[in-house]
C-alpha cells in the first residue's frame, strides 16, 4: 500500500478554493485573481495524462526509474527530465496565453506582448527556455529576457507555470515514505529552496510552493546555506497569530515560513501556503532578513 502522499490538490481543486479564498481575503483579491487565471489556463495541460508532454505520467515505472537516478545522485528529478519530453507546439499556445494574464494584470504589459510575438514567430526557441528552467540555468533566461525587454523573474514565472502540471504530477507518484528519506533542503522533485515548512507531530515537513512536494527535515537546519549550529539559528512569532513562526539563519540572514497545524484556527490550503502567508514575508524584511 502506497504512503499517503501530502501534495498539491489538482488544479481543478485548486480552481475551486481559490475562488473561495477571493471571497474570503479581499485584501489579496488581486494576486488571487491572476493565480486564478493561470490556474486555468494550466488546466489545459493537468487536465491531461501527459500533461503537457509525450509522456503517459499513468506508468509509473517512468516515475520510478527517475527516483532511482534522484536517490543515487542525491540530484532532485528535474535535472533527469529530457526537455524533448515537451510538447512545444501546446506549450507555445498556453505560453502566449499565460503572458497576456500579466498583459492584462498591467505586469511588465511590453516585455510580455514582446514575448507572445517572439514565441508566434519562432523567434524565440520555447524548448532551449523550457530546458534552461528545468536544469536551473538562469543565463539563457536573463538573456532572452533583456532581449525582449523583460523582466527575468517574470518569464522565469511564465515559464515555470508551463512545466508546474508535469513535476506536481510526479510529485504526486512518489511515497511520502520514500520522501522523507530524501533528507535534503532543496525539493527532491523540482530542486527548488522551499519558502514554507508544516510542523507536524513534532516533526518539521518542508514544503515546496512549486511541485507541491512535502518531505521530512532537520528540525535545526537552516534550507538556504545548511547551517546546523543551534546558536544561530532563531525564530520569531507574532505575537497574535501563534500558529505561525518564522525560522531564520543569523549566517546567512534567510528565512522559513513554519505553520504549525495543531495551532491552525481552520485549514490552511495546500499550494497556497506561500500566499496566505504574505504579512510574514512584511515581517521577515522588517527584520532585514532576505526571502
Amino acid at each position: 500500500m502506497r504512503a499517503l502522499q501530502l501534495v498539491h490538490p489538482s488544479v481543478q481543486e485548486r480552481l475551486k478554493t481559490v475562488s473561495a479564498l477571493i471571497e474570503r481575503r479581499q485584501e489579496l483579491r488581486d494576486p488571487l485573481e491572476m493565480h486564478k487565471e493561470i490556474l486555468q489556463i494550466q488546466q489545459e495541460l493537468d487536465s491531461s495524462p501527459t500533461k503537457g508532454t509525450t509522456t503517459n505520467w499513468d506508468n509509473r515505472a517512468i516515475v520510478e526509474g527517475l527516483w532511482r537516478r534522484a536517490q543515487e545522485t542525491k540530484k532532485p528529478i528535474i535535472h533527469f527530465l529530457d526537455p524533448t519530453i515537451f510538447n512545444v507546439k501546446l506549450l507555445s499556445a498556453v505560453s502566449r496565453k499565460i503572458a497576456n494574464v500579466f498583459v492584462e494584470h498591467k505586469i511588465d504589459e511590453q516585455g510580455m506582448k514582446n514575448f507572445t510575438e517572439s514565441v508566434e514567430k519562432g523567434q524565440t526557441d520555447l524548448l532551449k527556455l523550457v530546458e534552461a528552467t528545468l536544469k536551473e540555468d538562469l543565463t539563457p533566461i536573463k538573456k532572452t529576457a533583456e532581449q525582449l525587454g523583460l523582466d527575468p523573474s517574470r518569464l522565469l514565472h511564465a515559464l515555470s507555470a508551463l512545466i508546474q502540471p508535469c513535476l506536481e504530477e510526479i510529485a504526486r507518484q512518489i511515497d511520502s515514505s520514500q520522501l522523507d528519506r530524501w533528507w535534503q533542503a532543496s525539493c527532491p522533485v523540482c530542486g527548488r529552496t522551499p519558502i514554507v515548512a508544516r510542523f507536524r507531530q513534532r516533526k518539521r515537513y518542508l514544503d515546496c510552493s512549486f511541485c507541491g512536494a512535502e518531505y521530512l527535515s532537520d528540525s535545526v537546519l537552516c534550507v538556504h546555506c545548511g547551517n546546523r549550529d543551534p546558536y544561530t539559528l532563531k525564530y520569531m512569532v507574532v505575537e497574535d497569530q501563534p500558529m505561525f513562526q518564522v525560522d531564520f539563519c543569523t549566517k546567512c540572514k534567510h528565512y522559513l515560513k513554519v505553520i504549525d497545524e495543531a495551532k491552525l484556527k481552520e485549514d490552511m490550503p495546500r499550494g497556497f501556503e506561500d500566499m496566505l502567508t504574505l504579512d510574514f514575508d512584511l515581517v521577515a524584511k522588517k527584520a532585514n532578513l532576505e526571502r
